[in-house]
């Protein structure tokens, strides 16, 4: 039989992580996912413009996940909540890969209701 596509790759990954309230991995892969998803929405949505490809090249370069979500809301690709859950996503993982001392994370029960509807 042939492993489907939804049976490896980060989809599982993000799965496992929720269910095991490892919030690190699962905000951090959503975050890779939605980053992935979006350069290719906005990749397609230029194409289907005929815009150069080496200018696509150029926009797409150093975009990050703030920059996709802006992208997609202005091209009608999501709407307000997509777009708030989208930052809400960036800024916990940054908070998670850009540790300062000074910040507490979330565990527990809490952690639970902040990071489960992140990646839900």
């Amino acid at each position: 039989m042939v492993q489907m596509a939804w049976d490896y790759g980060p989809i599982p990954i993000i799965e496992d992580a929720r269910d095991k309230s490892d919030w690190f991995k699962a905000v951090v892969f959503s975050a890779i996912q939605l980053e992935r998803h979006g350069y290719f929405a906005i990749k397609e949505y230029f194409e289907s413009l005929n815009v150069d490809a080496k200018l696509i090249d150029i926009i797409l370069k150093r975009i990050h996940l703030f920059q996709i979500a802006e992208y997609l809301s202005t091209i009608g690709k999501i709407d307000s909540e997509e777009y708030r859950a989208i930052i809400d996503i960036n800024e916990e993982r940054n908070k998670f890969m850009h540790r300062r001392q000074t910040k507490n994370f979330a565990r527990g029960t809490h952690a639970d209701r902040k990071y489960k509807p992140l990646v839900n």
